[in-house]
């Protein structure tokens, strides 16, 4: 009897709570208004995070073909990138309008067949009439190599912390060194060449002198 009394509670309660529930339910005009309005506003929503990501990956496509240009053009390909940014902007700076950043830099890549690792820090001084940048930093790790003129280079551009003075000049190396190898494999095929022409003479002397 006990449990037949709490189930028809329990019942009745359930019954007032579906009763409370469609109570507190809007007008059909209202609900149909307030809907339409929240899928409009999802529709807008969900179609500017389309057009945004269309955008993105058309950017990144027309990146992505602009470095495999590059790339093709220096002969450069550059394989990891990392930056570190710190503002240096002091109370003091702000009020005067100067802000100071230092970038830190490290990236490694090759060219053609050498490979290299950059590790530079650039500061940047912004005032209210120009902005100003200088590389305060500069490493440059490449693996070691018979060639001491490219390890002439690479000194010289750490010490003047010249960014531009390393990547010409290493791709001027390649470009020499790829010359140099296509005069040696020219040479050695004539060579050769005139080898086989040198070795045939004399046969062909010999066996003659043998005829005779």
């Amino acid at each position: 009897m006990d449990a037949q009394r709490a189930e028809v509670r329990a019942l009745e309660a359930e019954i007032a709570a579906l009763q409370q529930a469609c109570s507190e339910l809007p007008a059909p005009w209202e609900g149909t208004a307030r809907d339409r309005k929240s899928f409009q506003e999802t529709y807008q929503s969900d179609t500017k995070k389309c057009e945004s990501s269309k955008d993105l990956k058309s950017q990144l496509g027309h990146l992505k073909s602009e470095l495999s240009f590059l790339s093709t053009l220096t002969g450069f390909n550059i394989r990891n990138y990392a930056k570190q940014t710190e503002d240096l902007t002091t109370t003091e700076m702000t009020e005067k309008g100067i802000k100071k950043v230092v970038q830190r830099h490290r990236l490694s890549g090759n060219c053609h067949m050498v490979t290299f690792q950059l590790e530079f820090q650039i500061l940047e001084i912004q005032t209210k009439e120009n902005l100003s940048s200088v590389i305060t930093e500069l490493n440059i790790i490449m693996e070691p190599t018979e060639y001491l003129e490219l390890s002439e280079f690479v000194s010289r551009a750490e010490e003047k912390r010249d960014l531009f003075m390393f990547f010409r000049s290493l791709h001027f190396f390649v470009e020499w060194y790829k010359c140099r190898k296509r005069t040696f494999k020219h040479f050695k095929v004539k060579f050769k060449v005139f080898e086989f022409k040198h070795i045939w003479k004399m046969k062909l002397v010999v066996n003659l002198e043998i005829q005779s």
